[in-house]
């Protein structure tokens, strides 16, 4: 029996992946990095800016010296200042009736000014987890397991809900059945087939359809 369910934030719970790949996409064509939406979405979705801005600078598409710390929080700034909720989700929350928390790539500071800012934070009573507590972020399962180790479950009394390939490799390498969400705008035609090869349990086109899942879980 299910116990406790842990969502991701930026794709499942806030519509900002197609925010956050539309402002770096646009900082990066500054740097001249030829690269389209679409393909970070696809390449970089789940990831932290620290992490896709130290990979780029390793394949020498950015300057070595580039101030990646400054850089990351610009970029996240203007995010703040964009986000929006996803439709349903508020709705989708109050059905559930099970313990909450949130696994995120993003800091702990963004995560919980983005649950205020669209009344979610009682959902989850600060319970949130994030990358920045642990040594590596997803794709590394260590997130999930300093959940788990601290809200005192086993792998098999929880459900993740991630929308990324890089939120689905973390939560399944922790043992953790793993609900594909496709019901953010940065979802691209064939996302679910990338999800589902990763054993995923099934998909959500939307919170409605989310909801009935976990209801029947």
């Amino acid at each position: 029996m299910i116990e406790h369910i842990i969502f991701d934030c930026d794709g499942v719970l806030i519509d900002t992946e197609i925010v956050a790949a539309e402002i770096a996409v646009k900082w990066l064509h500054t740097q001249q990095v030829d690269i389209t939406v679409e393909q970070f979405i696809r390449e970089h979705t789940g990831k932290t800016f620290t992490g896709i801005l130290n990979q780029l600078r390793e394949e020498k598409q950015l300057p070595a010296d580039l101030d990646v710390h400054n850089t990351m929080l610009a970029m996240e700034a203007e995010i703040r200042n964009n986000m929006r909720p996803i439709a349903g989700v508020n709705a989708m929350l109050e059905q559930i009736d099970l313990p909450k928390s949130v696994v995120s790539n993003s800091n702990v500071d963004y995560v919980e000014e983005a649950l205020h800012k669209f009344s979610l934070t009682d959902h989850f009573n600060s319970t949130i987890f994030s990358a920045e507590l642990v040594a590596q972020a997803k794709p590394s399962p260590m997130v999930y397991q300093l959940a788990l180790d601290t809200i005192g479950l086993t792998a098999d009394k929880v459900v993740a809900i991630e929308d990324s390939y890089t939120g689905v490799q973390a939560s399944t390498s922790a043992g953790i059945r793993t609900i594909g969400f496709l019901g953010g705008s940065h979802i691209l035609n064939g996302h679910g087939e990338r999800l589902k090869s990763l054993g995923v349990i099934g998909l959500a086109s939307s919170h409605e359809e989310l909801a009935e899942m976990l209801l029947t879980l």
